[in-house]
């Protein structure tokens, strides 16, 4: 009897431990889902903002793979030259023109065109400088120095499965699914025992009545 009351006692916490795991999971993805965002090889999240670094120009300061942390809120007039930025860039193609971001540093001081800050800049790694300049209204942001090696592909991989439609069926419908399976039958059990409580309380009080009837007989 004791081993029953065991086992049933280690499945409850089974049971509601895994009822928290879900709770945390929907709630993780919602946090992530409304508070971040994904824009090409560039992640931002609750006002942290990172990159996954495509190629080895700005070797050795960071290298292909990195992932680097930018500073978003900054004012052009600061930057100057020895800063490393984040802007979008683009490339034109056969297939048309592609937009990507890119992070090099500001080698020359900038200048004004217009009403914009106007920027030149290099990789470390590359022999010349950019072929376009920069405006400022295309910067991102500003490299903070901080970099973790190699696990750009793995944030960026992440993200991107958070943010498909199977993480959103493996992480939201499913366990949503499973939680209302385990509600149902938990609803069913508990009004199985309401209803076994109640029939054995009008049980005995109709034997109840039934003695004292007889007694009054």
């Amino acid at each position: 009897m004791e081993n029953v009351v065991r086992e049933k006692q280690t499945l409850k916490k089974i049971l509601n431990i895994t009822f928290y795991v879900v709770i945390a999971v929907v709630f993780i993805y919602a946090m992530f889902a409304l508070f971040s965002k994904k824009d090409d090889n560039q992640f931002s999240f609750l006002g942290i903002t990172s990159l996954a670094v495509q190629s080895n120009s700005m070797k050795p300061e960071f290298e292909k793979g990195d992932l680097i942390f930018i500073k978003t809120h900054f004012e052009p007039a600061d930057l100057e030259i020895g800063d490393v930025i984040t802007y979008k860039a683009f490339e034109i193609t056969d297939q048309g023109t592609i937009e990507y971001y890119n992070t090099h540093r500001i080698v020359e001081e900038p200048s004004m065109v217009g009403d914009q800050y106007y920027f030149i800049t290099s990789g470390d790694n590359t022999p010349i400088d950019d072929r376009y300049g920069v405006f400022e209204g295309d910067i991102s942001g500003v490299w903070n120095e901080n970099s973790w090696s190699n696990l750009g592909g793995i944030v960026d991989g992440i993200t991107t499965f958070l943010k498909s439609s199977v993480g959103f069926l493996l992480l939201i419908v499913i366990p949503a699914l499973a939680f209302l399976v385990y509600e149902v039958i938990r609803f069913i059990k508990v009004y199985s025992e309401y209803n076994y409580k109640k029939q054995t309380a009008e049980r005995v009080k109709l034997q109840e009545e039934a003695i004292e009837s007889a007694k009054n007989n």
